[in-house]
């Protein structure tokens, strides 16, 4: 047996909650693949009405949280948090008892697991939580922000003064983009010595190449939550635009969210009933499939963190199309490992599209162009070796 090397704890409010899940895969595969090295990982995440308190998924020990009675416990997993608790007094005060006993939680596995050190996802309420447990237990601490939680420091510029405090009691704060990094040393909220780039690893053993089959009818992909920030209406347009130009093909885009409705009206008005298709979110277990079906995957994203299904599809051997914007171009490099298109242009998008469908040779190019990429960069194996140097 090998001796486990570190003691860790990640705090999160967002963990999968079983095998195939879409809430925090990625932080999972960092877990799962520290442990596979000999590391001990505890996960502290909030309960929900059907979760156990307590149970390990891939030698990964989850203790859930109680901080209401269970059909209160409504705060988590939906992505939605900060608008559930703004505006809302019950949610607030539910929001309190959340702090409160993620909080004592975290320190009562510090003391009764012997941990060594904290692990906070997102800076709040993650990091949060991590700088009270090490004000008071004087453990270590790592802070990463993922995307979602940098809008709220761009949105609420009241936060920022505790944000800084947070980062300050870090001995390291990564981001998983350049563009983030940009953003909190525009807001001088943490040195640039301390700061780091490193994106979550993708689980290449999951997302594997395969040759795309040759058809008529294309098939373009686009997998994100029906939010406004995902630049899906630019999506629709464009497909106006390529059914004026006489190409046959089929978009599915994949996620739900609250903007199902609005965007179901604008594909009947413009009249693409028979080539866009909405779905809800699935299993990550079932991805792979979607996108080795896919001919392209379109991420038109507007200030995205950093587009992490890009890089998936790039691991299926697809080519990418996504918006110069955001942590996006850390993943593609223009007319290499895909296409970017300006943020927000549908005639842009549509001209991308186009040029991918239509022309093998340069599929072929940017699909193998963007696995060399992801392999390089965001295979499991690379980026576990930098979170090692950081957490060593």
């Amino acid at each position: 047996m090998v001796k486990p090397q570190l003691n860790i704890l990640f705090i999160a409010h967002s963990y999968i909650r079983y095998s195939g899940d879409l809430a925090g895969p990625f932080i999972h595969n960092v877990a799962k693949n520290l442990v596979g090295i000999g590391d001990r990982v505890h996960v502290l995440a909030p309960h929900k009405r059907g979760l156990a308190t307590l149970e390990t998924i891939d030698g990964v020990k989850i203790h859930r949280f109680r901080y209401a009675p269970v059909s209160y416990e409504r705060l988590a997993y939906e992505g939605d948090m900060d608008k559930r608790v703004k505006g809302n007094r019950l949610n607030w005060i539910l929001f309190l008892s959340f702090l409160y006993s993620f909080s004592v939680g975290s320190l009562s596995l510090i003391k009764r697991e012997e941990i060594k050190l904290l692990y906070a996802h997102w800076w709040i309420p993650g990091g949060l939580v991590g700088w009270l447990a090490s004000l008071w237990s004087g453990k270590p601490l790592l802070v990463t922000l993922h995307g979602t939680d940098y809008r709220v420091l761009k949105k609420q510029k009241l936060l920022r003064p505790l944000a800084k405090c947070i980062f300050k009691r870090a001995r390291h704060v990564t981001v998983v983009s350049s563009f983030i990094k940009e953003h909190l040393m525009e807001y001088k909220l943490v040195s640039e010595d301390k700061i780091k780039v490193l994106p979550m690893p993708v689980d290449d053993r999951q997302f594997v190449p395969q040759k795309r089959s040759k058809k008529e009818k294309k098939t373009i992909l686009c997998v994100a939550k029906f939010t406004r920030q995902k630049g899906l209406d630019y999506l629709i347009e464009a497909s106006s635009i390529l059914v004026d130009k006489g190409l046959d093909f089929e978009v599915k885009i994949i996620g739900g969210g609250p903007e199902w409705d609005r965007f179901e009206n604008k594909i009947r008005e413009l009249g693409l009933s028979q080539k866009v298709f909405l779905r809800n979110k699935v299993n990550q277990q079932e991805l792979p499939s979607y996108y080795q079906e896919a001919d392209v995957i379109v991420l038109p994203a507007i200030e995205e963190g950093f587009g992490l299904v890009l890089v998936e599809a790039q691991l299926c051997l697809r080519p990418v199309i996504g918006a110069r914007s955001g942590g996006i171009p850390d993943i593609i490099e223009d007319e290499k490992s895909g296409l970017l298109v300006p943020p927000e242009d549908e005639v842009s998008l549509a001209s991308a599209i186009q040029r991918v469908l239509t022309d093998e040779q340069l599929a072929d190019r940017l699909a193998q162009g963007g696995y060399e990429s992801a392999k390089a960069k965001f295979s499991s194996h690379a980026v576990l070796q930098e979170y090692l140097k950081l957490l060593r």
